[in-house]
């Protein structure tokens, strides 16, 4: 006869928000804070409960990153909710309510368990891959995205991927500051980043209403050789691509001044 023993679990640890991560591992770090904050019973396993403070950093950061509407809009509303909760008091159950509405906007799924019973660990063990990571056969069924972990690093893939896309699309916007430039990017790199924007969304691309702008605007980039002079339909193509992703014209316009960036990059960040 085998005995087991139940080993004694530890409480767990949320990572937190500072401007040392990067960008991706700041929008994982605020989805992972965010899913925590589904339960009662999941706070109550952490080593220590998040406060007010923590929550709207990573609501914002969040907000100010995601790019699909209806995930967004769920962070707004959890965030309005949040501003209803005070340092030291019970977490509101509309917190907690407003949380897993997010979790299921990002491809998250409720626990097999039910919200309210859900502790925390066994998500942590099937991240980990431990013996204790066998998940339910409901779990094993579907291919969807079933942990916050999982949603996360996709809102964070597509987030990377919306960033590059703004980066190049903001230089091209400014034929004044791209002709500054001492050097030019190449063709292959900017129908990169206008690629992996194309590829980031999948199935979901035809929904999103820069998908016309962004295909416009690598058609013409692929039929061009950068140099110090933009064709205006690369800048008209390129504002439109920035106005669909929900970016606004500079104050004075794309050639204002202040400029929306400082100039174009063969940096592949």
């Amino acid at each position: 006869m085998t005995m087991t023993f139940n080993r004694p679990r530890e409480p767990r640890a949320f990572q937190q928000i500072s401007d040392r991560d990067n960008e991706a591992e700041a929008f994982n770090n605020a989805v992972h804070l965010m899913a925590e904050m589904t339960s009662a019973r999941r706070l109550s396993t952490l080593e220590r409960q998040p406060t007010p403070s923590e929550l709207l950093a990573a609501l914002d950061l969040y907000i100010a990153i995601d790019p699909l509407e209806n995930s967004r809009e769920r962070a707004r509303e959890l965030r309005q909710a949040a501003l209803t909760w005070r340092e030291g008091d019970e977490v509101p159950q509309a917190v907690h309510e407003a949380a897993r509405r997010f979790i299921l906007s990002i491809g998250g799924r409720e626990p097999p368990c039910g919200w309210e019973n859900d502790d925390g660990y066994r998500m942590r063990a099937i991240e980990r891959d431990t013996d204790e990571a066998e998940p339910p056969p409901e779990m094993k069924a579907a291919a969807a995205p079933r942990s916050s972990s999982d949603a996360s690093k996709k809102a964070a893939r597509l987030a990377q991927a919306v960033a590059g896309a703004v980066n190049i699309a903001g230089a091209l916007a400014s034929p004044r500051l791209w002709a500054k430039a001492t050097s030019w990017p190449s063709r292959e790199h900017l129908v990169e980043h206008v690629d992996q924007l194309l590829s980031a969304f999948g199935t979901e691309l035809d929904q999103q209403k820069f998908a016309a702008p962004a295909r416009r605007l690598r058609a013409l980039l692929s039929a061009w050789e950068p140099g110090p002079e933009i064709p205006a339909d690369i800048s008209a193509a390129a504002r439109e691509l920035l106005a669909a992703l929900g970016i606004q014209e500079p104050p004075g316009g794309w050639d204002a001044p202040e400029g929306p960036l400082e100039g174009p990059s063969n940096d592949n960040a």
